[in-house]
């Protein structure tokens, strides 16, 4: 903004020296405000940064807090679980006395089952065996019947190929 002063009494020259000046009067200010300006941003720009930190603090607080809570209850169920692995031991103590006498008399009985089975299943491969020899004798004599025909037919197209020529 430049003002200039026209009055009577100034002259010419004083007229430039008043424009200069109010020009840099207007440059300072302006430079003034805009330090203000920037003063007020970078403390702005603190507050955010003290406010960020701030929360940042908050959110690990409440993470260590909530991780020895997690802490606290993973040691509560440690504890619990090796109780009840306890229990279980003792309970498995009686439940083995008990399964080697039933394991003994079923042992017993599946060796007879797997006798039987062993019989059936002789029965049944001797039965496949024979139907498999059977079906390897039927395509030989199959495949046999089939190389003999490729060749009736080729010696037909020979013979055909032989007269055309």
């Amino acid at each position: 903004m430049i003002i200039s002063l026209n009055q009577g009494s100034l002259g010419l020259g004083h007229k430039k020296i008043m424009s200069v000046t109010l020009e840099h009067n207007d440059e300072l200010l302006i430079a003034q405000t805009e330090i203000r300006h920037l003063k007020n941003t970078i403390q702005a720009l603190r507050d955010e940064m003290e406010r960020i930190r701030f929360e940042k603090e908050e959110a690990i607080s409440a993470a260590v807090s909530e991780s020895n809570k997690e802490i606290q209850t993973l040691r509560a169920t440690a504890i619990a679980l090796r109780d009840s692995l306890e229990s279980m031991r003792f309970d498995k103590d009686e439940s083995v006395h008990s399964a080697i006498k039933d394991g003994r008399d079923e042992s017993g009985q599946l060796h007879k089952t797997i006798q039987s089975m062993r019989d059936e299943m002789d029965e049944v491969k001797f039965s496949y065996e024979d139907q498999i020899e059977t079906l390897n004798r039927d395509a030989r004599g199959d495949s046999r019947q089939l190389q003999e025909t490729i060749q009736s037919l080729r010696d037909e197209l020979e013979a055909l190929k032989a007269k055309k020529q």
